[in-house]
């Protein structure tokens, strides 16, 4: 039995000092285990003590961003007592000390660079700003800060080299890269610092990936794949001209063995929307990198992946459908690559698009085959099925119309069926108008049989009053 079952087991037996003892014990061995933090929480909330349980849910948060309970943690710990100062626990979530710098890149961004200087001011310990050929009042505005150093650069046609420019100025222990375009979440100050020393002595160089989320055209959308955090010591650099990643020195893409993961570190973006996109000419510009690079390295699925990403966004569908046949191709001779769920998923939304159902199915079941609990496979999956359904119905109403049709032109020897043209095809008409949720239509046929041909009542009574049960519940509604 893990360590997990047995203390879900001494919750749910009311042990909660036993289960606190030994979820300490267990988290001095795995402290980035998340749910070992959210079990101690528990086992704190249930003996009064609502301040450390409210520390040790924290930090399972931070080690595990996409979690869903957190609301529901939050909200239980509001009757809950702070308790008394808990000095066992505070040492427990004691991570080491460490310094980091923020780096940034920067062209033109005096909308936006104020904004993402002064929410990173506490949260580190020194920011490195490249600035490429600047032509507004970035650089002026960066230079107002003490805090703030700037690096001139020239453009190549790679922002990898941007990026390594930048590290190669800085001298903490880690780097927090952020777009002038973003912003650090208010509440996420101190997760910056307590991230790094957490990872720090890792075996494995650590790569983690934060939180941006995107606001575009008024809705929101997270992201957790962005590789923007790392120790400065680990040899570790940028790759790419484009959508560059963090690789080992000396080591190819597919090769590196980072401990990758995603912490709560959000970055709050608001560079996708339209206008930006449109006055920046990122589109273009991306898929001009991306074609240059797929032509450097044409078997790398990463560039393919990306380039069909592009392409998708500039409304090329069949160029985007091709590039990610080159990424699924490619991606078979590196076991490491990643993003394959991508691949699959970006494939079956753009078959379904097309009407290409197996195709997209085969897409979906492909991603679930990797994660059988990826939650967009299940969900795309389950609209091609509605969609399939939905023909279903046309293809049964069609052939039902033709049976009764059909007792006008067919004169073969073999008698057919008279009853379906009295009211049996009729019947299964309404059948699928119910299966299709049209209620009404359901309930208008079969009262006019049943009125029609009173011989058939009997048979149409349970149909007809499981419709009225609908037709009733809707009402309610």
């Amino acid at each position: 039995m893990s360590a997990i079952e047995i203390l879900i087991g001494l919750l749910q037996s009311g042990r909660h000092a036993e289960a606190e003892a030994q979820a300490a014990a267990a988290l001095r061995q795995q402290p980035l285990q998340a749910q070992l933090w959210v079990l101690l929480g528990q086992a704190l909330q249930s003996r009064g003590s609502g301040a450390a349980a409210a520390a040790a849910y924290e930090r399972a948060w931070l080690l595990d961003p996409q979690a869903t309970w957190v609301a529901e943690a939050q909200e239980s710990l509001r009757p809950v007592p702070q308790g008394s100062r808990r000095p066992d626990i505070e040492e427990l979530l004691r991570c080491k000390p460490v310094t980091v710098t923020a780096g940034i890149i920067a062209r033109d961004e005096e909308r936006s660079i104020r904004r993402c200087i002064e929410s990173l001011l506490n949260a580190v310990d020194d920011i490195v700003l490249v600035d490429c050929e600047s032509q507004d009042r970035t650089v002026e505005i960066a230079r107002e800060y003490a805090k703030v150093r700037v690096v001139s650069a020239v453009w190549q046609n790679d922002f990898a080299a941007l990026r390594n420019a930048g590290l190669a100025a800085m001298n903490t222990d880690w780097v927090l890269w952020v777009d002038a375009d973003e912003h650090l979440h208010p509440a996420d100050i101190a997760a910056v610092r307590e991230a790094a020393g957490l990872f720090d002595e890792l075996k494995a160089p650590p790569v983690l990936y934060i939180w941006q989320v995107n606001e575009k055209q008024g809705a929101v959308h997270h992201e957790f794949s962005q590789t923007r955090m790392f120790p400065l010591n680990r040899n570790l650099r940028y790759y790419g001209r484009v959508h560059e990643q963090v690789i080992a020195l000396g080591k190819g893409m597919f090769a590196s063995e980072a401990y990758r993961q995603p912490v709560r570190i959000r970055l709050l973006h608001d560079g996708y929307e339209p206008e930006m996109m449109q006055r920046k000419g990122k589109i273009r510009r991306n898929l001009d990198l991306l074609r240059m690079m797929v032509e450097e390295e044409p078997d790398n699925p990463g560039w393919w992946l990306y380039y069909a990403r592009e392409s998708l966004a500039d409304g090329a569908k069949d160029e985007a459908l091709r590039g990610l046949h080159e990424a699924e191709k490619h991606a078979g001779r590196q076991p490491h690559f990643a993003r394959r769920l991508d691949v699959y998923m970006l494939q079956a939304k753009l078959y379904t698009e097309r009407e290409e159902l197996d195709a997209a199915e085969r897409a979906c079941r492909k991603a679930l085959e990797l994660e059988p609990h990826y939650p967009d496979a299940q969900y795309y999956l389950a609209l091609l099925q509605m969609k399939r359904a939905r023909q279903l119905h046309r293809e049964a109403e069609k052939l039902l119309r033709g049976a009764k049709k059909g007792f006008e032109q067919y004169r073969g020897t073999v008698s057919p069926d008279h009853e379906i043209r009295r009211w049996r095809a009729d019947a299964s008409l309404a059948e699928v108008a119910k299966a299709a949720g049209k209620f009404g239509d359901a309930h208008r046929i079969f009262t006019h049989l049943a009125e029609t041909y009173p011989d058939v009542k009997p048979k149409l009574e349970k149909p007809l009053e499981r419709i009225r049960e609908q037709l009733v519940k809707i009402e309610d509604k």
